[in-house]
């Protein structure tokens, strides 16, 4: 990035866990060694790994102070969820904890946990004495192939998801894929989602590595160590280009995003009252990667078997392709308004094919930005609903498919 520099070492490394006594010296940086730390985990790995990761600090000299977050062992959702704690008032309090027990500049957050605490940590890490430390000991799938391998930390707000936070980057990130047999299957697939994102818009080798094997193997698959282990090594190898390597375009930020304007809000929704069933944010995205395809397809910018291989491959993998019959489609119109990315229209990244996203010359610059009418997201929602219900989506009347793309695109694509 322009500007500092931002970098993060991310190990992955089965057992690494087990070996912190070893190990911990040599991620934890330096000035943090004669300083007091502080580990946050959740309630609910806490009692897993806890004492384990404490234990392997304080045997390699480290001075450690524990504190635990709230997590829903089972919420409304029928799983395991810190996401309903992911708040202004966690956050706090956990500054509150680490301000009245010892912190110094030389201080270390250590985040041990999914996507929830590990962007929790982010945040608490760059507001405190203006930026401590961090690390990161992620423990699911959604971290490690996803959401610790990033710079951006968020909580969230009653309007929406992740709208507070900041560019914050966490000096080690450990990834150790044996933690991972501890999850549902559920909250497997829920990482899958995102690293099956990087796939559909940077990859279709990462794709296959993805779905061939739990196309040939079932669901057994999403228990194998080794298989996880994979996924995580591609899925890093994949993303990183996208925190570094395309200055001249918005690429690396379209395709961290993608399926996220439509997901963010379905999510949300899916959350609101009890007439719906809670989606994951993995699920959420998964559904927003199909109609983000719809949309491509309406503008021209990618053919329909782009738009059927997104939900052959997504539910092949596992994952949800439909909005639920619950949500409305108004609904998710309105709550997209409060995506970050909102700026009149809502804006997103769109396949041109699989593994590759659709791009055009704007301001002398490629972009992978595309400003949707309200009309098309409206088409693409109800396309989205017609395959869920088998039956044939209405035609857009009075709207021409070259009018769409003139007024997304402006000009041709250069797919």
């Amino acid at each position: 990035r322009d500007g500092k520099e931002l970098r993060t070492e991310i190990l992955v490394k089965k057992g690494a866990l087990r070996n912190l006594s070893v190990l911990a010296k040599d991620f934890l940086p330096q000035s943090c060694h004669g300083a007091v730390n502080f580990l946050v985990t959740d309630t609910i790995i806490d009692p897993i790994y806890g004492d384990l990761v404490v234990d392997g600090l304080r045997n390699a000299g480290l001075t450690v102070f524990r504190i635990i977050v709230p997590a829903d062992s089972a919420d409304v959702s029928g799983e395991a969820s810190g996401e309903p704690h992911k708040t202004t008032a966690v956050m706090l309090k956990c500054c509150d904890e680490i301000i009245a027990n010892g912190v110094s500049k030389h201080s270390c957050v250590i985040s041990l946990g999914g996507g929830v605490v590990n962007n929790l940590c982010g945040v608490i890490a760059s507001l405190i004495y203006r930026g401590l430390s961090l690390v990161h000991i992620t423990t699911t799938t959604m971290g490690m192939f996803d959401a610790a391998i990033d710079f951006k930390q968020a909580v969230n707000h009653p309007l929406g998801k992740n709208l507070l936070g900041c560019y914050y980057p966490a000096s080690t990130i450990i990834m150790d894929p044996e933690c991972l047999a501890s999850l549902s299957e559920r909250h497997v697939l829920n990482g899958i989602s995102e690293a099956l994102k990087h796939g559909l818009g940077q990859s279709v080798e990462l794709v296959e590595l993805i779905a061939g094997p739990l196309r040939d193997h079932g669901p057994a698959m999403l228990r194998d160590v080794d298989y996880l282990e994979r996924v995580c090594k591609n899925s890093v190898e994949t993303k990183c280009p996208t925190l570094d390597h395309y200055h001249s375009s918005d690429f690396n930020e379209m395709v961290p995003q993608y399926g996220h304007a439509v997901g963010h809000a379905v999510e949300h929704i899916s959350w609101a009252g009890s007439e719906h069933k809670p989606l994951l944010h993995g699920e959420a995205i998964a559904i927003g990667m199909c109609v983000s395809a719809e949309i491509a397809l309406l503008l021209g910018l990618c053919g329909e078997d782009c738009v059927e291989d997104h939900y052959e491959v997504i539910q092949t993998v596992g994952l949800p392709v439909f909005v639920p019959s619950s949500i409305g489609l108004d609904a998710i119109r309105k709550k997209m308004m409060f995506d970050k990315h909102f700026v009149q229209k809502p804006v997103m990244g769109l396949p041109a094919e699989l593994g590759c996203l659709a791009h055009r010359e704007s301001a002398g610059k490629r972009s992978y930005a595309w400003a949707i009418e309200d009309s098309v997201l409206e088409a693409a929602l109800v396309a989205n609903v017609s395959r869920r219900e088998s039956v044939q989506p209405p035609p857009l009347y009075n709207v021409s498919v070259a009018t769409l793309f003139s007024q997304a695109a402006g000009q041709d694509c250069l797919c």
